[in-house]
């Protein structure tokens, strides 16, 4: 069985995982997080045009995924898992090329702070291809946490801790 289809050969997907502790409450990293019309103002790549008035399963989340150099690529995430404030999991893409399932996980560390873990699953078609280029989308992975962190931890240390 597929898991991302329920027909056919199961297959695995190819997952990206990177884990970035926050000095900050899960509840103000997710505060962040699913601000999604402020993503241009602090994600390296990603900028969200949707401002839902709540994050709620099958809302869809258009964007851009840019390269930096000018280049870019629109995309539309659709929301398939909430679970406020711990866990978010949108999707985008096709199984006729790649699907990527991102998930982004919260969980509140015994000093306050929190520890995101943000993955990906990539299915499809296509999916495969990705191999080669995992180690280099880790470090990008690692690096939207390391954004995260930033946006995050200056806001809550600017507010006094709240």
């Amino acid at each position: 069985m597929n898991t991302a289809t329920g027909t056919g050969p199961r297959r695995e997907p190819i997952v990206v995982t990177a884990v970035t502790t926050i000095a900050a409450p899960t509840e103000a990293v997710w505060r962040v997080l699913v601000t999604f019309d402020q993503y241009a103002r602090w994600h390296p790549v990603l900028s969200l045009d949707a401002r839902p008035e709540r994050v709620v399963v099958g809302a869809e989340v258009p964007g851009r995924v840019s390269d930096g150099a000018g280049g870019g690529q629109d995309v539309t995430m659709r929301i398939v898992e909430v679970a406020a404030p711990r866990r978010l999991v949108w999707e985008g893409g096709s199984l006729d090329a790649v699907l990527g399932r991102h998930s982004f996980t919260l969980a509140q560390l015994p000093d306050g702070g929190t520890e995101l873990t943000d993955s990906e699953e990539f299915f499809g078609a296509t999916a495969a291809g990705l191999v080669p280029a995992l180690g280099r989308l880790g470090e990008e992975y690692a690096r939207y946490g390391a954004a995260l962190r930033a946006r995050v931890e200056g806001r809550w240390s600017g507010s006094g801790g709240r």
